[in-house]
């Protein structure tokens, strides 16, 4: 066996090495599968049965600010959540409005969600992890979902110690200061 032959065979070692600790420590980080957010809660949810907890009124999320949701009874770990909203919000100083839903065209680089419309209601956890049953994924904490109109069901999975999370709300803008108005917003959850 030449000495270049032992090199490559060395450096195979190594990358499957890697490879394998890599794969580990994504599985150990990450929930398994969406059975990790409490099925029965995403099934009443996905059921529409009635809520535990409904916005008596909806509340404004403020285009040009990051609002928290005020979570009267708190968000907890196992929770289902759904999100409606409804109205527009000023994009610019010249009066441009765009509703909930936002653009067709979809959001480039830099903005908050990219590959995803352009001036749409969308919302984040501050700690855990938010299931999107309409996405069929996974986000981590502080990335931006879609909310638009109706945000699907959302499973809620916190760990022990990343503290209480807060959803919070926003617009796909890349410059939110020039905006105004903002929708209306009610969130359903089941615990």
């Amino acid at each position: 066996m030449t000495t270049s032959q032992r090199r490559g065979r060395r450096l195979a070692r190594t990358l499957a090495a890697v490879t394998a600790a890599l794969t580990a420590s994504a599985l150990a980080v990450l929930p398994a599968a969406p059975a990790s957010a409490d099925p029965t809660n995403l099934d009443a949810c996905r059921a529409d049965s009635r809520p535990s907890y409904v916005d008596v009124n909806p509340w404004q999320a403020r285009g040009n600010h990051i609002d928290a949701w005020p979570a009267p009874y708190g968000i907890e770990s196992l929770d289902a959540l759904r999100v409606s909203a409804t109205g527009t919000t000023r994009i610019d100083h010249w009066g441009a409005n765009k509703n909930v839903q936002g653009d067709t065209a979809l959001a480039p680089a830099g903005w908050p969600l990219p590959g995803e419309r352009q001036y749409m209601l969308i919302a984040r956890v501050t700690t855990g992890y938010v299931w999107h049953d309409a996405r069929e994924r996974y986000y981590v904490p502080n990335e931006w979902f879609p909310v638009g109109a109706n945000s699907g069901c959302l499973g809620i999975v916190v760990f022990a110690g990343s503290g209480t999370p807060k959803l919070q709300f926003s617009i796909n803008d890349s410059k939110i200061g020039d905006n105004g108005g903002g929708p209306s917003v009610t969130v359903r959850q089941w615990w």
